[in-house]
């Protein structure tokens, strides 16, 4: 008898000290991180199933046992968690408990229109869309005080948990967007020609797309400016291409320089263009609103990235004649 009892303690006290050691113990998966997905009422039994079909737990009936004796199971969270690599079973079950969900996230880059942005915010896997494209509704509505959504989703990098709408990001973006234009016109350069942050927007959003030199910024902003304190057309090209939309097939030809029916010919129409062409990042919000001092009004790409800035008409004609002429090398 006595022998059984020795026997039967031995077993109780070998099974405490394993069980403890596996439950404190490490995972025996090893690579990166994984993402598991808790699903909306997922029982425990089914959670550690899932944990040991992708490597994560080794005795999913002993994880889900502990967890029904512990009152974990009635605790854990749908979502995403994002496990690390030799995460102990406990710090697992710790996880399902809290809620940290894994965040996902998405970048909105410099330079975009609404709808290249609205299509990035959409194709992210983890994004739930509502939105039925850039006409939809919702986007009028929200955009409906500012002259449209074109400019006003701030680029930068968003985190936000599975099944976020894109309405939602949309909207931060556009936040965003609001305070730092807020806060970049606070800053302004005195005596400039542009009266409101929308007016600001609008010349940034031209200057993002002239050149992706950090730079070189203030000195387009400087040319744009002065010509608009001259009464000058600002003649860029990128206006006439937003204007032309799917018309445009990757060269302006002379015909697009004379239409006066392109609203956003600014060959052909002074000041501003109605809209932004492009969402601009802060950078050339800044370099909107304080430009660079100085005398250029013409400037000309240089073929190697950068461009070439010319006081007169006719400085500007030869720097034209050298970039062509450099093309055809």
């Amino acid at each position: 008898m006595r022998k059984l009892i020795a026997l039967v303690l031995v077993t109780v006290v070998t099974s405490v000290v394993v069980g403890a050691r596996w439950w404190y113990g490490t995972t025996t998966w090893t690579g990166q991180p994984q993402v598991l997905v808790v699903e909306q009422g997922a029982s425990m039994g089914q959670v550690a199933d899932t944990l040991a079909r992708q490597g994560m737990v080794t005795a999913p009936a002993l994880f889900a046992f502990i967890g029904r004796l512990t009152g974990a199971d009635r605790g854990i969270r749908a979502g995403h968690y994002q496990i690390e690599e030799a995460m102990s079973p406990r710090a697992l079950m710790r996880l399902l408990v809290s809620g940290e969900a894994h965040s996902y996230k998405i970048t909105l880059v410099e330079g975009k229109t609404f709808k290249e942005l609205l299509l990035t915010v959409q194709g992210h896997p983890h994004v739930r869309s509502e939105l039925d494209g850039v006409d939809d509704p919702w986007i009028a509505k929200t955009f409906a005080e500012v002259n449209g959504p074109e400019g006003w989703l701030f680029p930068d990098t968003y985190y936000f948990l599975a099944n976020t709408t894109d309405q939602a990001i949309i909207m931060r973006a556009y936040q965003a967007m609001l305070s730092t234009l807020d806060q970049v016109w606070e800053n302004r350069a005195e005596n400039l020609p542009i009266s409101t942050p929308y007016q600001a927007l609008i010349l940034a959003s031209i200057i993002e797309k002239e050149t992706s030199l950090g730079s070189e910024r203030a000195d387009i902003a400087g040319v744009f400016i002065r010509r608009l304190q001259k009464s000058m057309r600002l003649q860029t090209d990128p206006t006439i291409i937003y204007g032309l939309g799917e018309r445009y097939q990757g060269d302006i030809t002379r015909a697009h320089l004379r239409d006066k029916n392109n609203i956003y010919n600014t060959y052909q129409h002074g000041g501003l263009p109605p809209t932004p062409i492009a969402s601009p990042g802060r950078a050339s919000l800044e370099a909107a609103v304080r430009p660079k001092q100085g005398t250029a009004l013409y400037f000309v790409a240089d073929g190697e990235g950068g461009h070439v800035f010319s006081d007169t008409l006719a400085e500007h004609e030869r720097a034209v004649r050298a970039y062509l002429n450099k093309q055809k090398q």
